[in-house]
């Protein structure tokens, strides 16, 4: 082998090898940083489960619980109806405490856009040539346009007035899910109706049915 096989042949395994360190080094930061990922999800669970035992144990069995994002206790709406109490997005509340439930839609139409579509055409084309009549073929760019029907697009918003007019209201973002919306105003609607009676056992038959 000569010199300049040689060198060409060491440079190309020094570079093999660099390429490959780098690869497994990549390799062993996306393993790491799934790894921390799955151990903070593990971590978020436990804490998750812990409080929503605690919060079960003082308040007792919901007879409602409306998740909106997993995992976690400020994104739900849980409904306790042996204690009176509603948790809504982390913060706990009692029955007598909502005024009215009602609902918001910060609408907005996306309007159809213009879009033109072109198709070739053959067609046949007269032409002079002298006292001759010839004809040949041309092929023509026809142009067409459409237009898009217009979008609507829904963000809806729970709206719940508290009877201490010095509150403010309570505000549940609910996006596009108007199930979710109608769901909650059922339950909320149903304790707010029941708050001037005594007996609350039929706020159970409610919100389970509901739920």
């Amino acid at each position: 082998m000569s010199l300049s096989s040689m060198f060409d042949f060491v440079v190309s395994l020094v570079i093999d090898s660099l390429f490959s360190a780098s690869s497994e080094k990549r390799q062993k930061r996306k393993l790491s940083q799934e790894w921390k990922k799955e151990k903070e999800k593990r971590h978020l669970q436990r804490n998750y489960r812990k409080q929503k035992r605690e919060v079960i144990s003082k308040y007792g069995i919901p007879e409602f619980d409306l998740v909106l994002k997993e995992q976690s206790l400020a994104d739900e709406i849980i409904v306790f109806g042996r204690t009176r109490r509603v948790m809504i997005l982390g913060k706990m509340y009692s029955f007598s405490d909502f005024s009215s439930c009602t609902y918001t839609d910060n609408q907005r139409i996306l309007k159809g856009e213009a879009a033109f579509v072109g198709k070739l055409n053959n067609s046949e084309s007269p032409s002079f040539s002298g006292l001759e009549f010839d004809s040949y073929n041309t092929t023509k760019f026809e142009r067409s346009s459409i237009s898009n029907k217009e979008i609507i697009t829904h963000n809806y918003n729970l709206i719940i007035k508290l009877s201490d007019s010095s509150a403010s209201v309570i505000k549940i973002p609910l996006g596009s899910n108007m199930d979710k919306v109608n769901e909650l105003l059922e339950v909320i609607n149903s304790i707010i109706s029941f708050n001037s009676q005594p007996d609350f056992s039929q706020i159970k038959e409610v919100v389970s049915w509901s739920s």
